[in-house]
C-alpha cells in the first residue's frame, strides 16, 4: 500500500469493484494524510469516477476495506442542487440532512465561495461556475477532512476555474486533503501535492510533485496509454 504521510485521513486497501462481467476496480490501495493532494489522471473508462463513489461510500467495494479518519465531502461532476431553491435555502436543507446548525454556518460558507450576494437567488438561474461553488460550500457543511472531486473544472470558463483554483489553494493551505480526478495540469498541477495514473482498474504509485513539473509528470504517466 502507498503511504504518503502519518495523520491520516483516508486508507484504501486491496479495494475491487465489478459491474457484471467487467473489473473495474483491482487491488487498489492507498493512503491520504492531512493537506496531500492527489490528482488523478488516467484514460477514459479507467474507473476513476468509480474509485471516487467507493471512497465516498456511495458504492461498496467487492472486495477490500475503507477506513475513513473523519469525515468526507464529494463534489460530483453534476452539482446536484435543487433549482427551484435558492443557494441558502440549498444549503439550509443540507445542513440539516448533516445535523448541522444551519445558520451561521451557511452564511459564513457563501461568504467564503464567494456567493454572498447571491444567497437569496434560485441556483436555477446560476452558472455552471456557480453551481460548483455552491456544491463545494454544501460539500464543506460538516467540515470534512477530505474532499473527493470529480472534474471539478469541466465546463467552466477561464474566470471561473481561476477561483475555483483559489479556493482548492485555500483548503490545502488550512491541512484540508483532496482527490481531484482531472486532466486540467494547467491549472490543477499546482494545486496538487501528488499524483497518480489509474488505468484499466490499477493504480500506480503516487508520484511527489515536489519540485517537479506537474505537466511533465503527467506527460510521463500517459505515456504509458499509448
Amino acid at each position: 500500500m502507498t503511504t504518503l504521510a502519518t495523520d491520516r485521513v483516508l486508507t484504501a486497501t486491496g479495494i475491487s469493484r465489478r459491474f457484471a462481467y467487467r473489473t473495474v476496480l483491482a487491488d487498489v490501495s492507498l493512503s491520504l494524510a492531512r493537506g496531500d493532494v492527489l490528482l488523478l489522471v488516467g484514460p477514459n473508462g479507467a474507473g476513476k469516477t468509480t474509485l471516487i463513489r467507493v471512497l465516498a461510500g456511495l458504492l461498496r467495494p467487492a472486495a477490500g476495506t475503507v477506513e475513513r479518519h473523519g469525515t468526507i465531502g464529494m463534489v460530483a461532476h453534476d452539482a446536484m442542487l435543487y433549482p427551484a431553491l435558492t443557494a441558502r435555502e440549498n444549503l439550509r436543507f443540507f445542513a440539516r440532512l448533516h445535523e448541522v446548525p444551519d445558520r451561521e454556518r451557511v452564511d459564513t460558507l457563501l461568504e467564503q465561495v464567494g456567493l454572498a450576494r447571491r444567497a437569496d437567488d434560485r441556483v436555477g438561474t446560476f452558472s455552471r461556475g456557480m453551481l460548483q461553488r455552491v456544491a463545494i460550500a454544501r460539500a464543506l457543511l460538516h467540515g470534512p477532512g477530505l474532499l473527493l472531486f470529480d472534474e471539478p473544472l469541466s465546463g467552466l470558463d477561464a474566470a471561473a476555474s481561476r477561483t475555483l483554483v483559489e479556493l482548492l489553494m485555500s483548503f490545502r493551505e488550512r491541512g484540508t486533503a483532496m482527490i481531484i480526478v482531472s486532466h486540467e495540469m494547467e491549472r490543477l498541477g499546482r494545486v496538487a501535492t501528488h499524483m497518480a495514473r489509474l488505468a484499466a482498474g490499477r493504480l500506480g504509485p503516487l508520484e511527489s510533485l515536489a519540485g517537479r513539473d506537474p505537466a511533465a509528470v503527467f506527460a510521463t504517466l500517459m505515456q504509458e496509454d499509448q
